[in-house]
């Protein structure tokens, strides 16, 4: 590795990626582990997790750990200068780049960053937790959503499972309609009745991933047909589209007439159709101009580029291209770790 490293960490509720690769576009490994939110975990875990998906990285690469020339850290819950401070001095105990050289933002900027390749445009982020964030071209930048699940996470994975579970309770107890949630929630949670919900949620406590775990159950019984279910979709939607809306509007999207790019990541986007089929048409009819469009390359490696970047070292095209080609083969490599 003659060439300048640099690493990408991308983090959110669920999972965190570590994307090591050339300042020339060249990935040489990826590592998974645990949660990137400290804000759930507590700063020395995900100090861990970090350690242990460097190392997974490095691991491809058939050579020993050492500090890049570079990192920069997109994770789940940076809001403050506080939160960036207190992430810095974990990855600089970990020596893994030079103090100067370490970047640490939210994930939506690495979304953005990798989504849309740098360019303008829009991110919505809708996995354990939901969040948007836009860039346009003049450079401003604005976030809607990303509150947390205590404050405000409509339409995200946590949302959804909560709302199985009030789905299930209240046809239970014969306020709501009946649906196929009363079942599955019951029996995912293990549960010989639906009444003892109360003590596996308030005595013996779910974590956040434990209820956002439930959100399968919404795109499952959706995807059979069960109309409770498809209406918590169309309900996470449009709140998903108002996120996107009000991004537009804040960065004067909404007032050109060109169309605005809008990528959609994060975890729920592997339900498929039964989830992004109302939320594309829920986007579209609150911006019209706005143009659904793949992810290019994901967030980790969106990381890496902006590591590049605070080297002083433009990302070309062919940095892109490099990024993308060897994408599919080293996340099959990792997967096996």
């Amino acid at each position: 590795m003659n060439d300048r490293i640099v690493i990408g960490v991308d983090g959110g509720g669920t999972s965190l990626r570590v994307a090591l690769a050339t300042a020339s576009g060249e990935l040489l490994g990826i590592g998974l582990a645990g949660t990137g939110n400290y804000h759930d975990v507590g700063i020395n875990q995900m100090r861990a997790n970090l350690e242990k998906a460097a190392s997974r990285a490095f691991a491809l690469t058939e050579s020993r750990p050492r500090s890049a020339d570079a990192i920069f850290l997109g994770l789940g819950s940076v809001a403050t200068e506080e939160d960036r401070s207190t992430i810095r001095r974990a990855v600089a105990d970990l020596s893994l780049a030079p103090q100067d050289k370490i970047g640490v933002d939210h994930d939506l900027r690495v979304a953005l960053s990798g989504c849309l390749a740098g360019q303008a445009g829009i991110v919505l982020i809708a996995g354990t937790g939901t969040a948007c964030y836009g860039r346009n071209e003049e450079g401003h930048c604005w976030q809607a959503g990303g509150w947390g699940h205590l404050l405000d996470d409509p339409g995200s994975s946590y949302w959804l499972g909560l709302q199985a579970m009030i789905a299930a309770v209240r046809d239970y107890d014969g306020r709501g309609r009946a649906t196929s949630l009363k079942n599955s929630v019951r029996e995912s949670l293990d549960l010989e009745s639906i009444r003892q919900i109360l003590r596996r949620v308030d005595l013996e406590g779910m974590a956040r991933n434990e209820i956002a775990a439930l959100a399968r159950l919404v795109t499952e019984a959706a995807a059979d047909g069960d109309i409770v279910a498809q209406e918590i979709i169309d309900r996470g939607a449009s709140e998903l589209a108002t996120m996107v809306a009000t991004v537009a509007a804040k960065l004067a999207f909404s007032d050109v007439e060109c169309q605005v790019p809008v990528s959609v990541t994060g975890g729920l986007t592997n339900a498929g159709p039964v989830f992004l089929d109302p939320l594309r048409k829920a986007i579209e009819n609150r911006l019209p101009q706005a143009v659904l469009v793949e992810p290019k390359l994901p967030p980790v490696l969106g990381a890496v580029m902006l590591a590049i970047e605070s080297l002083g070292l433009p990302v070309t095209t062919t940095v892109i291209n490099n990024l993308s080609e060897d994408r599919g083969m080293l996340l099959q490599r990792s997967a096996a770790l």
